[in-house]
This record gives C-alpha cells, structure tokens and sequence, in this order.
C-alpha cells in the first residue's frame, strides 16, 4: 500500500523527495560507522551460558605445571610414531626453543612445554587466560602465553589496542572496538579471554552487516512496526538451549550488532528530519507519513513540487 493515501499531483514527488532523504541518511550513516554511539549491550549473560561457564575445572596454578621428576621427552627429529602427546610436546619445544629461554637446562625446557600445553588447551577451550597465577615464575608465565597465542594465531583471532572515543583512520578497526566495548559490557567472559571475545566481535560484525542489508529489517525501521511480519525473512535463526557457550557467544553479538546497526540508522534519519524541520517552510508533514520515525513536521516547502508536478488525467 502506498504511504500517501490522497491523489494530489504532487505526492509522487513528495514521496520521491523523502526517499531521497532517507537515501541520504543512510549513506552517511555508513560513511559515518557508529563513532557518535556508545551502545551498551545487555548486562545479562543467558542462563544456558552462566551454567557452561561454571562447569569447568579449576584455572591453571604453578602446581600443575611444575615438571615431575620423571618427564618424558620426545625426539622430535624423527617422524615415526608421531602420536598426539608426542606432536603436542613437540610443538612446545619448537616454541620453547625459539623463546628467550632457551639452553636453560632441561628442567626449565621441561616447565615451558608443561606451560605451552596447558595455556593452548586453555585457548582450544575458550577458557579464561590463567596467566596471573603464573606471574611469580616468568618461565612457566611465558610458556603458557605462548601456548595460548599460538591458538590464537592458528584460528585467526585479529586484535587492536583501543582507547575511549578515538576514531581512526581505520573504519575496521574502530568498529572492532566498539565490539569489543559491547562484549565488554556484554560480562559474558573476561576481557582478557580473546577467544571469546573475538566470537563475539565476529557475530557483533555479521549482524551489523545483516542489518543493512535484509530488507525486513529497513521495512519495519521506517514503517514504524517493531516487529517483522509474519513469514518474513529471519536475520539469523536462534540457537538450541543445549548450544555450546562460545557458539551462544556468537549468536549474542549478532543480535547486539544488529540492534545497534538499526539504533544508528534510526538516530541518523532523526537528526536528519529534524534539520529539515528547522528549514524554512518545512512545516506540515505529508498524508500517510505520520507513523515514520521522525517524520513529525515534515513537509517540501510550499511551490516545490507544483512546477515538478505531472498532469492530472483528463487536465
């Protein structure tokens, strides 16, 4: 059905005027990215997650890495027998051996590698860094980070240094931070658990995409309606109560990057209308258009649209 319910001659113009307003909001909206909004995320993890979050062992101490007086070594010059503890322990002498510590006698190889595993595990299980608890033995702190890095590195995990309110000139990297801020705010994890955060960032990203770009959701933003109508195309489907964590995590900063996309689009459309309001002559708002946000008082000045207007039929 058409926004203007009336057959005057000049709302096809009119109707052509505002869309070309919206256009216009939109487009420096994206220009623009999100610098001016400081969303804040819901402040309630779902009850699914807090319960996964508590079901996991106690975070790694110096008793757990401190090598036994029997460890065993592996020759990782040969290639045969290459099974799992044998691969993995070799990984962590590979990093033991690139690191400061290296030719520090067995016993310190033997506590970074113990370290290296445990803080890889750790990374492989989107666990929280227990890299506090080793701070009083800088080699077992060291292996462990490198371990947990290494994960980091292999899935791809991209990370920025951010600071409050600072816009750069990289657009990617300052919507990272505004993800990073909603996770943040999100107490979903730690801020320190780059795993987590960086699934979240992940999702945060796809639903502000999602957002521009599934027609639902611009229709139900400037027709007023709160919801998608029936039968309507989804952005995402909801997860299963039994979904693991760091997938709900996912999920999570999808639906907050998409809100916060539509919140963004939405205050930029009304500080655009209400400039025009302030113009002079923009006065009244159109039939059909009172129920758009921030349409109220909208109208072309009077005379713009009658040289423009197309001939009634029969004139």
């Amino acid at each position: 059905m058409s926004l203007f319910r009336n057959t005057a001659s000049g709302m096809k113009t009119v109707k052509a005027v505002v869309i070309t307003i919206l256009t216009t909001a939109l487009t420096i909206t994206m220009l623009q990215g999100c610098s001016e909004q400081d969303k804040k995320s819901k402040t309630v993890a779902s009850q699914k997650a807090a319960e996964q979050q508590g079901d996991v062992v106690e975070q790694v101490t110096i008793e757990d890495i401190l090598p036994e007086s029997a460890t065993t070594s592996y020759n990782c010059d040969d290639s045969s027998g290459m099974t799992a503890d044998k691969r993995f322990w070799c990984l962590g002498l590979k990093a033991w051996s690139q690191s400061e510590h290296f030719d520090e006698g067995s016993s310190a190889r033997d506590e970074f590698i113990n370290a290296w595993k445990l803080g890889a595990l750790d990374a492989q299980q989107a666990r929280d860094p227990a890299i506090e608890n080793l701070q009083t033995r800088p080699l077992a702190a060291a292996g462990y980070e490198s371990g947990y890095v290494s994960v980091l590195d292999a899935i791809g995990i991209v990370e920025y240094e951010c600071s409050e309110g600072e816009e750069t000139d990289n657009e990617y990297r300052d919507r990272w931070c505004e993800a990073a801020n909603a996770y943040n705010s999100s107490r979903l994890g730690s801020p320190a658990n780059a795993v987590l955060r960086g699934t979240y960032i992940n999702g945060y990203m796809s639903g502000r995409a999602i957002a521009l770009t599934l027609p639902t959701s611009m229709e139900s933003l400037f027709g007023g309606e709160s919801t998608p109508q029936e039968g309507a195309k989804k952005a995402i489907d909801e997860p299963d109560s039994d979904t693991p964590k760091s997938i709900q995590v996912f999920y999570r900063g999808f639906n907050d990057g998409f809100q916060a996309m539509i919140d963004t689009v939405r205050e930029s459309v009304n500080q655009v209308m209400e400039q025009m309001q302030g113009m002079p002559g923009m006065d009244g708002m159109p039939p059909g258009m009172e129920g758009m946000p921030g349409m109220d008082g909208m109208m072309p000045p009077p005379g713009m649209m009658d040289p423009m207007a197309p001939p009634m039929p029969g004139q």
